[in-house]
């Protein structure tokens, strides 16, 4: 049987992609080794451009009709749809010897490339993938793609790469029960904007003590719904396994909250403005009255300066490690050919990258922000006409509960005075508590994490690293790496590090979260050396 597929008509697009979600399995993980049997492909191949060919089981193949033929046929047919429908969007040559009238065009998806606005700082058309655990800026992940959904956005996404390289966004966005609790129907798992969960009266209940009719056995230990705040995920490397699974290397670049829901099927797809720190973007001088409040209309643009900078440091912050494979080529991966333990050295944090020749262009790019913020705010542009405008999303967001100041512990001796409020101080203090920490259990802290150990404290315990951070890399930024990382160090370790990421995530400020960082340390080192008031 031999079916023609035509150029780009959307009803054929749509089926073809329902096709596709009917072959592929259904589940999805991170790091997870693939349980299944992998499926080795038949000796014979199908060759397909824009014409789907598949072969007659009766022929002279040798086909015993058993399991393993059938499943072997059915990724065949996945195979050949997927080459047919997630074809990059450029045009592309046909390959010689292919040019006769079946092979006419090309079929390719129509998934636009998620792009940064930086008039906004708003990343455009984001893909959304919704999953029952958090990621924060800093980190990074191996997946394993195997549920039809998300092997369906991830191969749309990944039929976007252009010659250029341009990095391929995703959003990561906490949903507790993942694709379960999407499809139950409960109003507090639908896809949000921030302004229509600030409008949610319910968005405070607590559903861990009672169950409900569509997702009875669903729920957290804290307040369960779907998050609006989550982190900008970069695709690093990937590769497609025999049973049809993706592995994908992705590391963590920028958090955001969502602004505007496009799509919410097959998958959802949303407008989302990534989120800074308060030191990377501050509307008011530090001569302004704290109390004084800043039109979000004034605040908009230069928060879309701010993010425009903020990304040109990707470059150096982010490493592009590729998994350890070998090259890549047309050829599937079967689970035998995954080498689980090389690709955990790979995790969990992302690593800076040894060129720093990006950082002369950033800083000169964050300098040019800072100084039309400063002009912006000495003309008195910040505050002028407030009356007609509104809060700034940030304190719009903080005021609302959606971002929150770490919890403090009670009962602990901090190694610092209550108004201690500068970074530099709460990084030192930090460190010095890493250390005393790292002392007393024995434990050895990463290459990634010791990177960012400031150069004058050579003098800890802890060997800094073998490659350290360039001269022109902002300290502001290396101390927001830490923040992010520290924590997440001890976050199995009793009830004060355990489950709690999502609270970093939704800290504000890097300071803030250095001070939560360092009270947690402070509590553990207190308990360990049985200092407790």
């Amino acid at each position: 049987m031999r079916t023609s597929i035509g150029t780009k008509p959307r009803s054929i697009m749509s089926a073809a992609a329902i096709i596709l979600l009917c072959f592929m399995p259904f589940s999805v993980s991170a790091f997870a080794p693939i349980q299944q049997q992998a499926l080795h492909a038949p000796t014979k191949t199908i060759r397909i451009h824009t014409t789907l060919s598949l072969s007659n089981s009766d022929n002279n193949g040798g086909d015993d009709g058993g399991i393993d033929d059938f499943e072997s046929n059915r990724m065949d047919i996945v195979r050949s749809l997927q080459k047919s429908f997630y074809m990059p969007e450029s045009p592309t040559a046909i390959p010689d010897g292919d040019n006769d009238d079946e092979t006419a065009s090309y079929v390719t998806s129509s998934c636009p490339r998620a792009q940064l606005d930086e008039s906004t700082g708003k990343i455009i058309n984001l893909p959304l993938w919704r999953v029952g655990w958090i990621e924060t800026p800093g980190r990074r992940n191996c997946l394993n793609v195997h549920e039809g959904i998300y092997t369906h956005m991830f191969e749309s996404i990944l039929s976007t790469q252009s010659d250029t390289n341009d990095p391929l966004y995703f959003g990561h966005l906490y949903l507790p029960g993942g694709t379960k609790a999407a499809k139950s129907g409960e109003e507090r798992y639908r896809l949000k904007t921030w302004r229509e969960e600030l409008d949610d009266d319910d968005r405070f209940d607590n559903y861990s003590k009672s169950s409900t009719l569509n997702a009875p056995d669903i729920s957290t230990p804290s307040v369960d719904r779907s998050a609006v705040v989550g982190c900008l995920m970069q695709i690093v490397d990937h590769r497609r396994m025999e049973d049809g699974r993706l592995m994908l290397l992705v590391q963590a670049v920028e958090r955001f909250v969502v602004d505007e829901v496009l799509e919410t099927l097959p998958y959802s797809v949303a407008n989302v403005q990534i989120l800074l720190d308060k030191e990377d973007v501050q509307f008011k001088g530090d001569d302004n009255d704290k109390n004084e409040q800043v039109d979000e209309n004034f605040c908009k643009y230069l928060r879309g300066d701010a993010v425009t900078a903020s990304f040109f440091y990707h470059d150096y912050e982010f490493n592009k490690p590729k998994l350890p494979l070998g090259e890549k080529n047309n050829s599937y991966l079967s689970k035998d050919d995954v080498p689980w333990l090389e690709i955990s050295n790979l995790l969990p944090f992302a690593g800076y990258s040894s060129d720093d020749v990006s950082l002369n262009a950033a800083n000169e790019k964050s300098s040019s922000m800072q100084e039309s913020l400063l002009s912006s705010i000495n003309n008195g542009d910040a505050s002028s006409n407030f009356a007609e405008g509104e809060l700034s999303m940030e304190e719009q967001l903080f005021n609302g509960g959606i971002l929150w100041d770490p919890p403090s512990i009670q009962n602990v001796i901090v190694r610092r005075s209550l108004d201690t409020s500068d970074c530099d101080a709460l990084e030192t203090l930090l460190w010095l508590a890493m250390d005393d920490f790292c002392r007393a259990t024995g434990f050895n802290l990463p290459e990634e994490v010791r990177v960012l150990m400031p150069p004058e404290m050579d003098y800890l315990d802890q060997m800094p690293s073998e490659h350290a951070l360039s001269p022109l890399y902002p300290k502001i930024r290396r101390q927001r790496r830490l923040s992010y990382l520290a924590p997440a160090l001890i976050e199995n370790l009793e009830e004060v590090g355990k489950g709690i990421r999502h609270i970093w995530l939704n800290t504000p400020s890097t300071n803030a979260r250095l001070r939560g960082a360092l009270e947690r340390y402070d509590y553990l080192n207190n308990k360990l050396m049985g200092q407790f008031e």
